[in-house]
């Protein structure tokens, strides 16, 4: 069967991106698929306000069938992702997809690729033969189980959680967002930002959780992410305000999200965060994920 390529089209194409994603997680092969959020995030959650990223997406078929796509993320990132399917690791037509997303970022000051597991031997071994190295940080892959009863820690008095409302919880939530990230950006830009991703296709308003205080202003928040096929909820992001820290916010809308992810027939979560931020660890660990595996970058260019 021939094979074809081209760029994103529509939401046929996003579907099938993200079904090839819960496939490759299916196969469990050695190569990490990042969660299908992963991907919903990074194309609606962004500066493109007008959407150019989809003429940096490319698809390859065999008649109707997605066998592989990639990302190119430059400007800021540098940065590639393929994914290709299961069966493909480590063919020839995978070595081609991934050498076609390094060509079409040549002239970049330097290229990346992230979310290579540690002990993927075929990428890691491609990334080394190509002139790539691994960067000195990395990403901690954690995950838990969700089944059974959950007990929700308590939330100070007046506090409650509750999901989004939509667009009217733009400015809300991008306040709170702005300062847990610690973000330069001009808060206008930022809510406009918040607002763009709230009017996406990808965007549930049950999935976008916060905590609230009295005055419903936004303490904490997170955005949930399922994957029906493996049963996997993901989180993506997770903050909460700094005036709000040390009152165990982030581990009680934890808990409300395993709760929820439940709800959704999900028996797993997991989230990733930075190697060099305890914070984000330790609020993790206390509820009871458990690294798994690190996911590795890798770097080719004048400033490797």
């Amino acid at each position: 069967m021939s094979l074809t390529d081209h760029t994103y089209r529509g939401e046929q194409d996003l579907k099938d991106m993200l079904d090839l994603l819960a496939a490759g997680r299916k196969a469990n092969n050695g190569t990490y698929y990042v969660h299908c959020g992963d991907l919903q995030w990074w194309l609606y959650y962004n500066d493109d306000v007008k959407q150019e990223w989809k003429n940096r997406v490319r698809l390859w078929r065999e008649g109707d069938r997605l066998i592989g796509w990639s990302l190119l993320s430059p400007f800021r990132w540098h940065a590639f992702d393929v994914y290709a399917e299961p069966s493909l690791r480590g063919s020839d037509r995978e070595r081609e997809m991934l050498a076609w997303a390094v060509d079409q970022l040549s002239e970049e000051e330097y290229v990346q690729t992230c979310w290579v597991a540690e002990d993927d031997e075929f990428r890691v071994r491609w990334l080394t033969e190509n002139g790539f190295a691994a960067r000195e940080g990395f990403m901690y892959l954690f995950q838990r189980s969700i089944n059974g009863p959950l007990s929700i820690p308590p939330l100070p008095e007046g506090f409650q959680t509750r999901p989004s409302r939509g667009p009217g919880d733009a400015m809300r939530r991008s306040a709170a967002s702005h300062a847990a990230f610690g973000s330069s950006m001009p808060i206008e830009d930022y809510c406009a930002r918040t607002l763009r991703f709230m009017q996406s296709p990808v965007y549930v308003n049950e999935h976008d959780l916060f905590i609230t205080t009295p005055d419903d202003e936004v303490a904490a928040f997170c955005c949930i992410w399922t994957d029906p096929l493996n049963k996997v909820g993901y989180f993506e992001p997770v903050g909460v305000h700094p005036k709000f820290h040390r009152r165990g916010l982030g581990k009680a809308l934890l808990f409300e999200a395993f709760r929820r992810l439940q709800s959704d027939g999900m028996t797993e979560a997991s989230v990733c965060a930075e190697s060099d931020s305890p914070a984000a660890i330790g609020l993790y660990e206390s509820a009871d994920f458990q690294k798994v595996k690190r996911l590795l970058t890798f770097r080719k260019g004048k400033t490797q």
